[in-house]
């Protein structure tokens, strides 16, 4: 079933399975996608819930925002899927840390999300959904306790404000951090805010 959704999860493994979950708490409708097509993805969208609908590839990378959830070492592979990213969204929440030599062979130097900026020519990046295991990402938060906090950074301030009012609607607190080269760099791995699991505490 193909709808008029923005929004669309690159990627099936922990984040994306992630990710998932929180779009079905929140009853916010997404598509997801990986390579194997969305029969393999039956199950994971049945158990997140009815607004998350599996479909293509081509399909999700049609929409406006695109949460990429996978290796770091497939990030090149995919910027061939379009020709131009122009207008597009990405939501990256990859960690190149935990790929075999990618500082070394890829990034050069680079922070990653600047890398992906370049093979996904012409996209507006946002880091984002990163800092936490995927688990912990997932996991309720008792009312009582407040909203768990994400950082999000980015060199497009409204795309940056885009997806802080999305993480709010999934229930979330968003702190932005301005852009990627200041504030994002405190959340790629292994820098200060990864593994920091927040919460923002209602004011009473």
């Amino acid at each position: 079933m193909l709808t008029d959704t923005p929004y669309a999860i690159v990627g099936t493994g922990n984040i994306g399975s992630a990710l998932a979950r929180l779009f079905g708490r929140a009853g916010l409708e997404v598509q997801i996608a990986n390579t194997r097509g969305p029969r393999t993805i039956s199950e994971l969208a049945a158990s997140a819930g009815p607004s998350v609908l599996p479909v293509s590839l081509a399909d999700a990378l049609a929409r406006d925002v695109i949460f990429l959830a996978i290796p770091f070492t497939a990030v090149e592979q995919l910027g061939k899927e379009l020709p131009d990213w122009t207008g597009k969204t990405i939501v990256d929440a990859t960690n190149a840390h935990y790929a075999p030599n990618a500082a070394q062979d890829i990034l050069k130097g680079r922070l990653s999300s600047h890398y992906v900026a370049e093979v996904l020519a012409g996209a507006r990046v946002v880091k984002a959904f990163n800092q936490l295991p995927a688990q912990t990402l997932a996991a309720p938060v008792p009312p009582a306790q407040g909203r768990r906090v994400v950082f999000i950074s980015s060199d497009f301030p409204e795309s940056s404000a885009q997806i802080a009012q999305l993480a709010d609607a999934l229930g979330l607190s968003a702190v932005e951090l301005g852009r990627i080269g200041e504030g994002g760099r405190l959340i790629e791995v292994p820098n200060a805010l990864v593994l920091r699991n927040f919460t923002e505490q209602p004011l009473t």
